[in-house]
């Protein structure tokens, strides 16, 4: 896997991290997606949902 990717996929853990709430429909993986990861890294939904499902050593 490429660096940038690594690093990419590390900035989707770290935002998901600080805004996703289990249970709380307005912060679901949906909502921080088109509210942060869209805007900020400009990814898809599906890529954004492969990067979580991604388990790296940080």
């Amino acid at each position: 896997m490429h660096a940038s990717t690594i690093q990419r996929i590390k900035m989707a853990h770290e935002l998901t991290q600080k805004y996703y709430e289990p249970g709380n429909q307005s912060k679901c993986y949906k909502a921080v997606w088109r509210n942060y990861i869209r805007k900020v890294m400009g990814i898809s939904y599906r890529t954004y949902l492969a990067y979580i499902n991604t388990h790296m050593d940080m």
